[in-house]
């Protein structure tokens, strides 16, 4: 099997997994979910891959065929990851803000003070808050990019890296929940001048619905990214930093732009300092997973011992 079949393989089957346990999870927390807008996104995904997959494959076009793909499972997957979020929220676990705003310290991190020198730079603020908007642009079209440019192997495994990083951060975010910066520092985004910061607090209604409101349901079109610790901001930049590296004529732009997206996870997003480097060490250790399996046809936790296949005595 190729590192393209490979790939592909392992996107299905984690979107397929993903299918199969977020539901029973979110019955097993008692996470109410309204499935109108989840249906619709799902029903929509399931056509356009039913109607040009098989186009494609008849046609013989894989390059399209590889574009239709990411793009119809990626739009699959995003709603049981959502849901995951949410379910690990529901468990209603102690929030972490204090341990984390430690460790940012613990590191020499003044997080008031770096805020106050970026909101006095009205350039790199207004870099960041672009920046950090392009998460789901480039999600969306690396895998193009890469399609054409007959990187296939690499676009399945954009899309399937993160998938894998959501599903650590969901895990992760079980024993790790928190409200932000923003909330903690109870600073209002209003009060800055370049940085916009709005993103930073708007999800919090939410984490305290999920967790104190009896009566939550999670709707789609109130969805937010509600994940603090790893951020999964900074794990997609790393990520797409690594897909792109490849195609040369975009390789240095879009590490500076990812560069960016980074940064901004800390100004747009809320984020703790630590919250970004378990975001990168998320990332490295997804890109890794998904190589392993896609060159080698196993993941590392199945790796076989140097004794195994040896002939029994």
């Amino acid at each position: 099997m190729s590192e393209t079949a490979r790939a592909r393989q392992f996107l299905i089957g984690l979107t397929g997994c993903a299918y199969i346990v977020v539901p029973v999870l979110a019955w097993v927390v008692g996470l109410s979910v309204d499935l109108g807008g989840f249906a619709e996104v799902i029903l929509a995904a399931l056509v356009f891959l039913l109607i040009f997959g098989p186009l494609c494959h008849w046609r013989r076009i894989p390059s399209l065929k590889c574009i239709v793909e990411c793009v119809g499972i990626g739009s699959l997957i995003t709603a049981p990851l959502i849901v995951s979020a949410y379910t690990a929220f529901a468990l209603d676990l102690p929030l972490q803000d204090q341990q984390l705003l430690q460790l940012d310290r613990g590191l020499g991190i003044d997080w008031l003070s770096l805020i106050a020198f970026i909101d006095s730079t009205a350039l790199l603020a207004k870099s960041l808050t672009f920046a950090y908007h392009t998460f789901h642009h480039q999600l969306f079209f690396l895998p193009i990019v890469l399609s054409i440019s007959g990187h296939r192997a690499r676009a399945y495994q954009l899309i399937g890296i993160y998938g894998l990083i959501c599903v650590i951060a969901c895990i992760v975010t079980i024993w790790y929940p928190a409200l932000g910066t923003y909330t903690d520092f109870a600073l209002n985004p209003k009060d800055l001048k370049n940085i916009n910061g709005m993103l930073g607090v708007e999800y919090v209604p939410q984490i305290l619905a999920v967790r104190e409101d009896p009566n939550f349901v999670l709707r789609l079109e109130q969805a937010s990214g509600i994940i603090s610790f790893p951020s999964v901001h900074a794990a997609v930049a790393v990520l797409c930093s690594w897909a792109v590296w490849p195609i040369r004529w975009v390789r240095f732009p879009l590490i500076v732009l990812n560069a960016l997206m980074m940064l901004s996870a800390i100004t747009e997003g809320g984020h703790y300092i630590v919250d970004v480097i378990a975001g990168i060490g998320v990332a490295g250790f997804s890109i890794a997973v998904v190589l392993n399996h896609s060159r080698n046809g196993r993941l590392p936790l199945f790796h076989r011992g140097p004794f195994e296949g040896a002939q029994q005595i």
